[in-house]
């Protein structure tokens, strides 16, 4: 008797569990409907060529909420014009849902380019996102500074630090990508007659970095500046790495004594 007493108050305890788990898993899903809208779907309307007022209007009618981006510019739209919007038109969404338009301008943007010439890349990426200038494009050309801007161009063509561009447009960045550390072997060009300044600017023109250079007799520096090279080591044309160095003789005196004088003194040599 005790013991289906016992049975019966548990079977009871037990019914009564379920029916106060039933209720509020009930209850909880009610919530979930009305809080997150369940069933209460719209569908996005066209608003591409609208202006931006109809647009607006439009939306909240329908109970949807708005981001609008106006940052873009483009002639054929009239300003305040719907250039895109998404989610696209004829999708169903929840009512609640944020529209993301972007509308035309009201006038044409510009803004400056930066100078970011022979400054590394992601230094020289990061002014032009703040000056609203895009990336389109990056090239790599052989340089030694690897990894730094050394040219920009806009529509095919190369333009310098401040020149004013459309908002949000995109240039291309010329790159220096370094050299391998293997050794490379080039013509040595012909520096004869130049000034120190000229000579060594052609040779690092052609990769030469190494230069040694020796004056014929003791001289102050405003005479230096008058010397030129009348004989270089290897000589014009030759095939020289240019890890090794190039050996430049200078003087004050004239030019065609002294190259005479070194040619007949190599034949002089060869007879011997």
């Amino acid at each position: 008797m005790k013991y289906s007493k016992y049975c019966l108050i548990l079977l009871l305890n037990l019914l009564i569990a379920i029916f106060i788990l039933y209720k509020i898993t009930s209850l909880a899903l009610k919530w979930v409907d009305i809080y997150t809208k369940h069933g209460s779907y719209v569908i996005v309307p066209n608003l591409r060529y609208l202006t931006l007022n109809q647009s607006i209007s439009i939306l909240k009618k329908l109970g949807l909420k708005y981001d609008v981006d106006t940052s873009h510019y483009d002639p054929s739209f009239k300003p305040y014009q719907v250039l895109s919007f998404f989610p696209e038109a004829g999708d169903p969404v929840k009512v609640g849902r944020s529209i993301y338009i972007q509308a035309n301008a009201k006038k044409f943007q510009t803004t400056v380019l930066p100078n970011i010439i022979n400054k590394n890349k992601r230094i020289a990426i990061k002014l032009l996102h703040a000056h609203h200038i895009l990336v389109k494009d990056i090239r790599y050309v052989n340089d030694l500074s690897k990894d730094t801007v050394l040219k920009v161009v806009y529509k095919g063509k190369i333009i310098p630090s401040g020149s004013i561009l459309p908002h949000q447009d995109g240039i291309t960045l010329i790159i220096g990508k370094g050299y391998k550390k293997n050794n490379y072997s080039y013509t040595v060009p012909n520096v004869t007659g130049m000034s120190l300044s000229n000579a060594t600017y052609t040779l690092k023109e052609k990769l030469f970095n190494i230069i040694n250079f020796y004056y014929e007799d003791p001289l102050d520096d405003a005479s230096a500046t008058k010397a030129k090279v009348y004989r270089q080591e290897p000589t014009p044309g030759k095939m020289q790495d240019n890890k090794k160095p190039i050996y430049l003789w200078l003087t004050t005196k004239p030019l065609d004594r002294l190259i005479k004088t070194s040619e007949s003194n190599k034949d002089d040599s060869k007879k011997t």
